[in-house]
């Protein structure tokens, strides 16, 4: 055996290996549901609208204060509608960029190592350190670890090469920079931010009826 081959041979066997993995194609249906994570913090402002829509009507009404409620009601219905609408549009409109970009849907590989993650988007090769991620998510599909200006590492539980909850273990052990230690989950956030959304038009519809009404009997 020559020197060359030792060489070689001491290399292979120096090489990193990853201890998780994750490799799959990104298609639409994987990509929308990435898209959901979206819909959390969206979720939770309409909650806070419908609670402090409902509230200031209510005390609107008791305090006959009807111009109030047939303005407000209204503009904050078409406010939350837009938001909603806008960020279905906008997932839609990343994934038609990212497919024409490509020319076809992109294979996306994630490798967990012990210090970093590498990621490989067709041909482009990334590394991540454990130390950049700021918060977990959860969808059906994913597990999203944060970066800051909202990105992403996408990692596909269905393709792991282990356990899901093994290997959410050892992320949370390894992410310093989490402050809560958990995946948060937003399987069914795009349902509840509708849920929420058609409640709030409901109130508003309704208040801005009886505005009209107690103001019409208020006139004459």
């Amino acid at each position: 055996m020559n020197e060359n081959t030792m060489n070689t041979d001491f290399e292979k066997e120096n090489i990193e290996t990853a201890i998780y993995n994750s490799k799959f194609l990104m298609d639409k249906e994987l990509f929308y549901d990435f898209g959901s994570v979206n819909y959390n913090r969206i979720k939770k402002l309409f909650l806070f609208f419908f609670c402090s829509v409902t509230l200031l009507i209510g005390l609107s009404l008791l305090d006959h204060n009807y111009d109030l409620v047939i303005c407000f009601a209204p503009f904050i219905s078409f406010l939350v509608s837009l938001i909603y609408f806008r960020t279905k549009k906008m997932t839609k409109i990343s994934y038609e960029r990212a497919f024409i970009s490509a020319g076809k849907d992109s294979i996306l590989n994630y490798e967990l190592f012990e210090d970093k993650i590498v990621s490989h988007i067709e041909e482009l090769k990334r590394e991540y350190f454990y130390h950049q991620i700021t918060r977990f998510f959860e969808t059906k599909n994913f597990l999203l670890l944060h970066l800051q200006h909202n990105l992403y590492i996408t990692i596909e539980k269905s393709s792991l090469n282990a356990n899901t909850d093994e290997v959410k273990s050892f992320l949370l052990e390894k992410c310093p920079l989490v402050k809560k230690r958990k995946f948060i989950s937003c399987i069914n956030d795009k349902k509840w931010s509708l849920v929420f959304l058609i409640a709030l038009i409901v109130v508003s519809l309704t208040a801005t009826i009886l505005g009209l009404m107690f103001k019409t009997n208020f006139i004459f």
